[in-house]
């Protein structure tokens, strides 16, 4: 990433940041992944459970799975099913019950509202009603300008690359763009929309990182 593209998000981060705090979610803006990698792992105890929705931010950007794991952690991660569905579907619903839940953003508007698309709704689920405290992380990337654009990027760009990534056989993995198909491995089932931060949840903590991280 070009520093001129770093600094036009530095000018711009101030009035996500307060949009975000007039929502109540607790914002939080960091230079570098792996600021937040080390800022996640300081505000998780090492006593608590936690859970971690489909992120390849959360994964191969910050490491964050195994950073926790490795000081004592119990992480529920659902990409660690054996190729079993019936122990996938197991470990998506106990991301309910967890105490923090981790997650990433397929887009984020300046006015700050959040949008997540989720084949299974796992994601989408704990990301409003169940775990105590919620803990997003995105990257400059995941910024557009409106509603209509952050719902646009979640249907034309993500989840053809995430289909593209699992090797579905989707016509978006075929043909990069979105049908809104009835393909039994359609990736976007759920959409969610997060206007305010949900009532449910204790404390939502959302953290913008000045880099490109994951889709």
């Amino acid at each position: 990433m070009r520093e001129a593209e770093r600094e036009h998000f530095r000018k711009k981060v101030p009035r996500i940041l307060e949009e975000l705090k007039t929502k109540r979610y607790e914002p939080l803006f960091l230079e570098t992944a792996e600021e937040a990698r080390h800022y996640i792992i300081d505000h998780i105890d090492a006593g608590e459970l936690v859970g971690t929705g489909g992120s390849v931010t959360l994964r191969e950007d910050l490491g964050l799975v195994q950073a926790l794991r490795g000081r004592g952690n119990t992480v529920i991660d659902h990409w660690e099913d054996d190729g079993d569905y019936d122990k996938r579907i197991e470990l998506k619903r106990k991301h309910r019950g967890v105490d923090v839940f981790l997650t990433s953003a397929n887009a984020i508007t300046e006015e700050g509202v959040i949008v997540n698309l989720d084949g299974g709704g796992n994601r989408v689920a704990s990301t409003c009603s169940g775990p105590k405290r919620v803990i997003l992380v995105a990257g400059l990337n995941k910024l557009v300008r409106t509603t209509d654009d952050a719902i646009s990027r979640t249907r034309n760009k993500v989840a053809p690359i995430n289909a593209v990534r699992k090797s579905l056989k989707t016509p978006c993995a075929e043909t990069g763009v979105c049908i809104d198909c009835d393909a039994p491995a359609r990736v976007c089932a759920a959409l969610l929309i997060l206007l305010k931060k949900p009532g449910d949840i204790d404390e939502f903590t959302v953290i913008l990182v000045n880099e490109d991280l994951g889709y």
